[in-house]
């Protein structure tokens, strides 16, 4: 639906299960009966895809149903009602979304944050890493496609294992909104341009709280180290918020 209505890309965060699946889900970890919290790559795709999906409010599930039946595309609804699934496979949207409609694939990993205990996730990141590619080689075709990690070692190890799509770090800064990570690079703008260019990334991915006072004159700088700039947050919502990060520069929103 995004695709139909101007959206260029859509971004979705990928995970590896215990069998070494890749599947889309945001967190990592899930609530299982009692509401047990598992890591996911401590369960089966098998029993994944018995978990159904949580239902949509009553305004969600009518919006949805606006926007299809308003197009008078019901066979897309019908198909919309028989794939619903918690934890789609990686191959499936490849496969199944419009060529055109490009991604931003955040490939999630565990990261230390203050006062938070890390999930304890695959023990070799290489191996979970390449379960992820060889679907994207295999199924990817010609989609436009940013690879994406708040990790920078999976950031590097991204980058270093392919040359065919850019690969970007997310950098969420210090923030009152969210708990800060451990790692420096993710705290601080110029340490993580430092490293994206040291790493010969391809771009940086900021959260906007970082643009509110001299958006132009950090894109600028970034761009004047080579880089090209994503925003991610909730600024984008705004309107005026949008048209500044436009007249700004930014590659994406």
């Amino acid at each position: 639906m995004a695709h139909r209505h101007g959206a260029h890309m859509v971004e979705t965060d990928v995970v590896v299960t215990q069998d070494l699946k890749a599947v889309l889900h945001h967190d990592l970890e899930i609530e299982l009966s009692g509401r047990r919290k598992v890591p996911i790559c401590h369960v089966a795709s098998n029993v994944l895809e018995n978990i159904p999906p949580l239902p949509l409010s009553v305004d969600g599930e009518a919006m949805r149903k606006q926007l299809l039946i308003t197009e008078h595309d019901t066979e897309a609804l019908e198909h919309i009602e028989s794939q619903n699934k918690m934890f789609p496979y990686l191959s499936d949207m490849l496969t199944n979304l419009p060529p055109s409609l490009g991604l931003m694939l955040e490939v999630k990993a565990n990261l230390p944050e203050e006062g938070v205990d890390s999930v304890k996730y695959h023990n070799d990141r290489n191996a979970y890493i390449d379960v992820i590619l060889k679907e994207m080689f295999t199924h990817a075709a010609n989609r436009n496609i940013i690879l994406c990690s708040f990790c920078p070692t999976t950031c590097s190890i991204l980058r270093n294992k392919q040359d065919r799509w850019p690969v970007y770090i997310i950098l969420q800064g210090s923030t009152e909104t969210y708990p800060d990570y451990l790692d420096h690079r993710l705290r601080c703008l110029p340490t993580a341009v430092n490293f994206a260019t040291s790493e010969d990334l391809h771009g940086v991915s900021l959260f906007s709280g970082l643009l509110q006072d001299t958006p132009k004159e950090t894109l600028d700088w970034i761009k004047s180290r080579g880089l090209k700039t994503f925003v991610w947050g909730y600024h984008n919502c705004q309107q005026k918020f949008r048209d500044q990060m436009r007249q700004s520069g930014v590659n994406g929103l």
